[in-house]
């Protein structure tokens, strides 16, 4: 639901959407190929400063995109079919459907590697509470997408990075 609070009272909408949002890597925007970005290391920090990290532990996944390499695209080899990840998406949300019991949600059964994972990226403030719940969301769900149903040290490590943008595990 959305609420919205004006001196006149407040109103309640439903809702249920997906946000989807993005950034340049750096002010000028050329910032991901090597050599074509004039932006100092100082204004590439402070522009990423701009989004506030209790705004960025809302997001489920922070994916950086870069730009395909143009010889991959004049090669024009075909990716993975869309048939195939629909029936793939399909298969998890069936299973996720059937896991799905009535009460309170609970966390997703986990490996012992896994939790220890979670419990030392807590500990270190690298992940808060309401990172934790969303991390093994997205754990979860990649769990389902691999028809498995342990989620693993990989499934944490997958959701981790798919929330950091970048590599969140140090082997």
């Amino acid at each position: 639901m959305i609420r919205v609070s004006r001196a006149g009272g407040t109103v309640t909408f439903p809702a249920a959407f997906l946000l989807v949002a993005a950034m340049n890597p750096c002010p000028c925007g050329e910032g991901v190929y090597e050599g074509a970005c004039t932006c100092t290391p100082a204004s590439r920090a402070r522009y990423r400063r701009r989004i506030s990290a209790p705004l960025l532990d809302r997001f489920d996944l922070v994916v950086p995109l870069s730009r395909p390499d143009p010889d991959e695209l004049l090669a024009g080899t075909p990716g993975e079919p869309s048939a195939a990840v629909a029936a793939r998406v399909a298969a998890a949300r069936v299973r996720a459907t059937a896991r799905v019991a009535p009460g309170p949600a609970s966390r997703p059964e986990l490996a012992p590697d896994a939790e220890a994972l979670l419990a030392s990226k807590l500990r270190s403030g690298d992940l808060s509470a309401r990172g934790l719940h969303k991390v093994s969301r997205v754990a979860r769900t990649v769990a389902d997408l691999a028809d498995e149903d342990m989620v693993s040290f990989a499934h944490v490590s997958e959701a981790l990075f798919l929330r950091a943008g970048r590599a969140a595990v140090v082997a």
